[in-house]
């Protein structure tokens, strides 16, 4: 079993909350608890190496789960800011 710790994974200041896979890619919802912003992060399955990262605005209230992330069509993706009851649609290239 491989392990990732800070700061290959995220900051020590930050939190992974959500994770999902797609054709050798996978995303995460990362959230910064010093400045309260969250990010979605793509990365590479097989170098573990980020691909892109897009910062999104999003309520902070840590409960686990509160964000989550899905897979779409085409390598895009949905994010859920459950906090503010919003949709993001995130297209392949982070945009």
């Amino acid at each position: 079993m491989e392990q990732w710790k800070s700061p290959q994974s995220c900051n020590s200041d930050e939190v992974i909350n959500n994770i999902a896979y797609n054709n050798e890619t996978f995303a995460l919802i990362i959230e910064n608890e010093t400045n309260n912003k969250k990010r979605i992060e793509l990365q590479s399955l097989s170098i573990f190496d980020p691909l892109w990262s897009t910062i999104f605005n999003a309520a902070y209230n840590f409960v686990p789960w509160n964000n989550r992330v899905c897979v779409l069509k085409y390598n895009e993706w949905l994010v859920i800011d459950y906090g503010n009851s919003r949709l993001f649609h995130v297209s392949k290239d982070g945009q």
